[in-house]
């Protein structure tokens, strides 16, 4: 009976001690600056923030493609600012679809602009039409969420009077491989409704080339 009496107040005393080093950890996450009680009028401070210090990914490009073990991936950033810190979440992912259907856009343009450099084409006035078919119909799949930035700013309106804010930054992430595939359909959905087989056999010739550029 004393056996399993000490084995309980064990498991009690190592539960308290998770509690309290999570606690702690948690704690230092958030800087607090509150000691700024004075400025001068449109000065901003930072008055806590998710992070010790703002991530390295916050400083990237709002859309990315990288590579990451071997796998191509799509990165999309959105920042935002707004009194409310829940309110500022919301727009922020709304945000993220936006950005990265936008990217995704001038992706498929660029990429196929390079297939098509250097190439002596009749057919190229058909192709910008048939590029901008595209660009409007390549869906975002898999895009999620995987990381989130947040500060709370101070903003003196005079030497004494501020505002707070909250600036939220997040960033997305969407396989290159589910890009690749939606846009090769659009693409193939093009083709399928040339009726002039040179100009059909052009395309997928430029296609082809552009395709290869995914490997790199």
């Amino acid at each position: 009976m004393k056996r399993i009496t000490l084995i309980k107040i064990a498991v009690v005393m190592v539960l308290l001690v998770v509690l309290i080093y999570g606690a702690s950890c948690a704690k230092r996450s958030l800087i607090k600056e509150e000691r700024v009680k004075r400025g001068k009028p449109g000065e901003e401070f930072i008055v806590q923030r998710s992070d010790p210090k703002a991530p390295k990914w916050v400083f990237d490009e709002e859309f990315l493609v990288t590579k990451e073990k071997r796998e191509k991936v799509i990165y999309v950033l959105a920042d935002i600012q707004h009194k409310e810190r829940r309110a500022a979440e919301r727009i922020a992912e709304g945000e993220l679809r936006k950005r990265v259907a936008e990217g995704i856009k001038t992706l498929v343009d660029s990429q196929f602009r390079e297939a098509l450099a250097g190439t002596d084409t009749t057919f190229s006035q058909a192709f910008e039409s048939y590029v901008a078919t595209v660009a409007d119909n390549v869906p975002v799949v898999g895009l999620v969420v995987v990381d989130t930035y947040w500060e709370k700013i101070k903003k003196f309106k005079t030497k004494k009077e501020a505002e707070y804010f909250y600036r939220i930054v997040k960033r997305a992430e969407m396989p290159y491989d589910n890009y690749v595939k939606s846009r090769n359909k659009a693409w193939q959905d093009v083709l399928n409704n040339i009726q002039n087989e040179v100009e059909r056999e052009e395309l997928n010739r430029l296609l082809e080339n552009m395709k290869r550029g995914d490997e790199v």
